[in-house]
């Protein structure tokens, strides 16, 4: 069920993530008081991998869609769709390998006595990741249009579907806060709920 993985995957990465996409407001120790904490690294461990498993639900979802959509062969709206969706699910694993680094080396650390990564390092890392993820946020704003488009001109989905992507590509593109990021996973959620004909669910 890749669009309902997606949407399941997406949501729990981005709110175990949370605290950690959240303590760039105040670099200088917030990114070293968050890692202190063996709870706030083993959710940030959690809500990589699940980042990673929403990129792969990502494209699983993508090539369900094109699959029901085969009737629309040589539409640029279909290839357009796959495209940007295999670029967003890149951007997503680039974030995921970032947000991971800190967390995972730590772990490692624990038990060969290292020194671990300098906080200025980690800090380093938590920002981009949090940069990345920004940007794959825009990628996805993208991706739900496409793919609401795709679903309605093939009649697999409602016209709320759209009119709902077009809201939540919209949040996405001014993530600025968690809070924003959040909608796209019920959507993706929704989309796989009601799309017809067998896929992307």
């Amino acid at each position: 069920m890749p669009a309902v993985g997606l949407g399941c995957s997406y949501l729990l990465a981005i709110v175990l993530l949370g605290p950690l996409l959240g303590s760039s407001a105040d670099a200088s120790t917030a990114f070293t008081d968050h890692f202190a904490d063996e709870g706030n690294r083993l959710r940030d461990l959690v809500g990589s991998f699940a980042l990673l498993v929403a990129a792969g639900s990502l494209v699983w979802m993508v090539v369900a869609a094109r699959t029901e959509t085969a009737t629309l062969i040589g539409s640029p709206l279909r290839d357009l769709t796959a495209a940007v969706a295999v670029v967003t699910a890149s951007v997503l694993v680039v974030a995921s390998a970032l947000l991971v680094t800190v967390p995972a080396t730590t772990a490692i650390d624990e038990f060969t006595d290292d020194p671990g990564i300098d906080p200025a390092v980690q800090a380093g890392l938590a920002q981009a990741g949090t940069v990345v993820l920004l940007v794959a946020a825009l990628c996805l704003a993208l991706s739900t249009v496409l793919l609401a488009r795709l679903g309605r001109r093939s009649g697999a989905v409602p016209r709320w579907i759209v009119v709902t992507a077009l809201a939540t590509a919209v949040t996405l593109a001014l993530g600025v806060t968690v809070v924003l990021l959040v909608p796209f996973g019920a959507w993706a959620i929704a989309v796989g709920l009601v799309w017809t004909g067998g896929a992307p669910t």
